[in-house]
C-alpha cells in the first residue's frame, strides 16, 4: 500500500526474531497518545481528534468505490459488448491488464505526490483522471474507435486507482486517533472491492442481457449483420427482430457509460469544494511527526524480510482473484452460465470477501 507510510506504524512490525508483542505495544502506545492530548503548554504536541475524520474517510470511500465500478465495468457485461461492438474475449480482457499496467507504472509517482504534495492533490487527481476517464467512454464515436478510447480510458482508470490503491494508511495515520486506524484502513480499501462488486450488480440491472444472447453471439449471424443495428431473418423460426434489437442494446450501454460519468463528476466537484490534506491539529503524536524522504524509506522497506512477507501475502491471492473475477462471464459462459448469473455470483462473492475483511479488522 502506501510505501512511506510503512514506518508510520512500526510498533506494529515484528523484531528479526518475530517476538513482538503486539497487542501490548499497541495498548502502551494507545496510553501514552492520550496522555499527550491537549498539552501543548507543558510543552508537549497539542492534539484533537475531529468528527470531520469520518467525512474524509467517506468521501475517500466513494472514489475508490467508483474506481472499483468503473475498472471492471466491461468484464460483467461482455456478452452484450460482443454483441453491439464485436469484441473477442481478448480485447475485453486487455481493458483491464490496460489499467493495472498503468497502475503499475504509476504507483511510485502517487506515493510521491501524497507524501509531499498532501492527501487533497492525490485526491483529486484520482477523482479527475475517473471522471476523464469515463467521460470518453461517453463520446459519439463509431465502433473502431470506440475501442481506442476505451481502451485509453482503461489507462486513465489506472492511474487513478494508484491514489486508491496506496491513500488508506495515510488518512488513517493522519486523521485517526491510534485506536481506529486499523478500521479507518480496512474501510477505505474495502470500499474498492464493494465497487468492483456493484458493477456485476449495475451491470445486470441497466444493460442484462437477451434471452437469445448468447446464441446470436455463438452464431455466425452476428458476423453477417456486424453492419446492422437490428438483427433481422424472415420466413424462419429464428427470426430474432422482436427478439433481440442491438440498438437498444447499445443504448443500454450508453446509458450504464453516462451513469457512471454522472457520478464521478459529481464526486469530483465534491472532493475540490472540500478534502482537506489535514486537520488543524494531529490526532496523535506519532501523526505529527516528520517522515522520512521518500526514496530512502523505499529502499529501507525493500530490505525489510517483513514487507516481503506481506506483499507476497497480499499481492498472490489478490492478484489471482483480480485476474479472474474480471473475465468471469468469458470463463463461465462456455458452461451454460448466463451473463446474469454469472454477475450474481461475481456480486455476492465480492460482498462476501469485503464484509469478511471488515469484520477481521474490527
Amino acid at each position: 500500500m502506501l510505501l512511506q507510510y510503512a514506518n508510520m506504524e512500526s510498533d506494529y512490525l515484528l523484531n528479526e526474531d518475530g517476538n513482538e508483542d503486539r497487542s501490548s505495544i499497541q495498548k502502551d502506545n494507545v496510553q501514552k497518545e492520550n496522555k499527550s492530548k491537549n498539552t501543548s503548554s507543558s510543552g508537549h504536541t497539542e492534539t484533537q481528534v475531529y468528527k470531520k475524520r469520518w467525512y474524509i474517510v467517506m468521501m475517500f470511500s466513494m472514489l475508490a468505490f467508483l474506481q472499483g465500478t468503473v475498472w471492471n465495468t466491461w468484464g460483467p457485461i461482455s456478452n452484450s459488448a460482443q454483441a453491439v461492438y464485436h469484441w473477442s474475449d481478448f480485447e475485453i480482457g486487455m481493458f483491464i491488464n490496460y489499467a493495472d499496467i498503468a497502475f503499475v507504472l504509476t504507483a511510485f509517482p502517487a506515493t510521491w505526490l501524497i507524501q509531499n504534495k498532501g492527501l487533497r492533490y492525490g485526491v483529486v487527481t484520482s477523482a479527475a483522471f475517473l471522471t476523464l476517464c469515463s467521460g470518453i467512454r461517453c463520446l459519439p464515436l463509431p465502433d473502431d474507435v470506440f475501442i481506442w478510447a476505451v481502451n485509453a480510458a482503461s489507462v486513465l482508470n489506472g492511474v487513478s486507482s494508484c491514489v486508491v490503491n496506496v491513500a488508506p494508511p495515510a488518512i488513517s495515520a493522519i486523521w485517526f486517533p491510534m485506536e481506529e486506524r486499523t478500521t479507518a484502513t480496512a474501510i477505505g480499501s474495502i470500499f474498492a472491492y464493494l465497487g468492483i462488486a456493484s458493477s456485476f450488480l449495475i451491470g445486470s440491472v441497466v444493460v442484462g442481457e437477451h434471452k437469445y444472447l448468447p446464441e446470436l453471439i455463438n452464431s455466425s449471424l452476428i458476423n453477417a449483420t456486424s453492419s446492422l443495428d437490428i438483427f433481422s431473418t424472415s420466413g424462419t423460426e429464428n427470426n430474432y427482430t422482436d427478439l433481440f434489437n442491438i440498438g437498444e442494446q447499445r443504448k443500454k450501454i450508453k446509458t450504464l457509460m453516462y451513469l457512471e460519468f454522472g457520478l464521478c463528476a459529481l464526486l469530483l466537484l465534491a472532493v475540490l469544494i472540500h478534502f482537506p490534506s489535514r486537520p488543524p491539529k494531529p490526532p496523535t503524536v506519532s501523526a505529527a511527526v516528520q517522515r522520512s524522504n521518500f526514496l530512502p524509506g523505499i529502499l529501507q522497506l525493500f530490505r525489510s524480510v517483513q514487507f516481503w512477507l506481506l506483499l507476497i501475502a497480499y499481492g498472490v491471492p489478490v492478484g489471482i482473484y483480480g485476474v479472474f473475477g474480471t473475465v468471469l462471464n468469458a470463463n463461465l459462459g462456455p458452461d451454460g452460465i448466463t451473463q446474469d448469473e454469472t454477475a450474481w455470483l461475481g456480486f455476492y462473492s465480492t460482498v462476501g470477501g469485503a464484509l469478511a475483511g471488515l469484520f477481521v479488522s474490527w
